[in-house]
């Protein structure tokens, strides 16, 4: 009875936080920063073809920054994030799911263009929304707000959603008790997470290329098997995404339809665009122009939503496994069955483990990074990682989908000091911009 109202209770707040005013907010400002950055969805990778950057010897390249940083965006998001927005809000959810990537590419190359821009050296460079608004927006106060955020998130969002997820997927396939996988995956992630934020980075640069290729080659199997669903699939998607306003809800109907907010939050928890969690990663990195890094920005969202979300999301729709009844990592397993068959728990499985923990490494370093800059004491920072494997491991007795909602909570939590300073700042965005493209087509460097 209390785990009912426990979570009646988080469902309360998650959808109050995801209200109508958050959706006006994050839609308004991915507008704004488009404007100010002269839409850079469309200009992005034109430049990024050509590249003229350079480069510091004190930080993590801005490769390792990229796969830091898709590391914390890809996720248990990816794929029961996915299931659990179609469960939830229909497949309506998955168009305001990519109507937030769009935005979010304007979104996410602001907050790096701030964080590369805002940067403080002590000794190592240090960058994200807590610097940019502390340095650049004069509000010390919030910017100690969100790096207190930040911090808690990375045990929730960042540690125990993806603890609970590996043993989820884990568990039936190995026949053993998830307290046997959580001591195990302490065993794994300990020793990297105790090395510090240069041996994550240099790990999630090994993992998350390899990880991605492989579940979009996977995905992509199952949608050739299955291409004939395809066009009705897309159709579905665009035609449910207006039914709040069809059925005479009218404009405020739409916005508080659960539709629009678990796409929206999905897309957040996923592609994390206006979170402030991956400034603390590109912050770190050696590159010289901000705009430079804020382009892989924009690519991640790209990578993350209108790639590895758009395939799940087809795969789940294509092959029927969103009708099953099931939910989240057992829905996403029955999909891939279709073509993989008995493999496919093993490969979803797998799949989890690769995904779940470059996230863990790729949030406990901004929950570090956010700790030295609150200049807390040594001992708490060597105890963090301690803390960040237990809160995995822990987590591994938890429901996911249960873990799924905290995370919606979280992601509120820290974007809205964020989106404040975005909004401040974004007159710094476009001069950065304009100086940029300036530059670029007069071949200056």
């Amino acid at each position: 009875m209390r785990i009912k109202k426990s979570m009646e209770w988080i469902l309360k707040i998650r959808y109050t936080l995801w209200g109508p005013f958050t959706i006006v907010l994050i839609a308004a400002t991915g507008l704004l920063l488009t404007l100010r950055s002269r839409g850079v969805q469309f200009w992005c990778a034109r430049q990024l073809v050509r590249p003229k950057t350079t480069r510091r010897a004190d930080g993590i390249t801005p490769f390792q920054a990229l796969c830091t940083s898709l590391g914390g965006t890809l996720g248990v998001g990816n794929l029961a994030g996915v299931a659990s927005a179609l469960t939830l809000g229909g497949p309506g959810a998955i168009f305001w799911m990519l109507v937030a990537a769009f935005l979010g590419m304007a979104t996410k190359y602001s907050e790096l263009v701030l964080a590369v821009k805002y940067r403080q050296h002590t000794p190592e460079p240090i960058g994200g929304p807590m610097v940019y608004l502390s340095r650049g927006a004069g509000l010390p106060g919030l910017a100690k707000l969100f790096a207190v955020c930040c911090v808690l998130s990375a045990m929730g969002t960042g540690a125990a959603a993806q603890g609970s997820a590996i043993a989820e997927a884990l568990a039936p396939v190995l026949s053993v008790p998830r307290s046997t996988i959580a001591l195990v995956l302490c065993a794994v992630l300990l020793p990297i997470l105790c090395r510090g934020g240069k041996m994550i980075a240099r790990v999630s640069s090994i993992l998350v290329p390899f990880m991605t290729v492989s579940y979009l080659l996977a995905g992509g199997l199952v949608l050739v098997t299955h291409a004939d669903q395809i066009p009705g699939a897309l159709t579905l998607i665009v035609s449910r995404a207006w039914e709040p306003l069809a059925c005479g809800g009218g404009l405020l109907g739409l916005l508080t339809a659960r539709t629009i907010s678990d796409g929206f939050a999905k897309g957040i928890f996923s592609n994390e665009a206006g979170m402030g969690s991956a400034p603390i990663a590109h912050g770190c990195a050696d590159s010289e122009s901000p705009c430079a890094e804020g382009m892989l920005g924009a690519v991640e969202v790209f990578v993350d939503t209108c790639m590895v979300c758009l395939l799940t999301a087809l795969v789940l729709l294509t092959t029927g496994a969103w009708q099953s009844g099931a939910d989240g990592l057992t829905m996403t397993t029955q999909a891939f069955s279709t073509v993989l068959g008995d493999f496919s728990p093993w490969f979803i499985g797998v799949t989890v483990v690769f995904l779940a923990v470059s996230t863990v490494l790729g949030w406990s370093f901004y929950g570090l990074t956010c700790l030295k800059w609150l200049r807390a004491r040594p001992w708490m920072v060597r105890l963090y990682p301690v803390v960040i494997v237990l809160s995995a491991a822990l987590a591994g007795c938890v429901p996911l989908t249960s873990l799924l909602l905290v995370t919606d909570i979280s992601a509120a939590c820290m974007s809205f000091p964020n989106l404040i300073g975005l909004w401040i700042l974004s007159g710094d965005v476009q001069t950065e911009t304009e100086h940029f493209l300036q530059h670029s087509q007069t071949g200056k460097k």
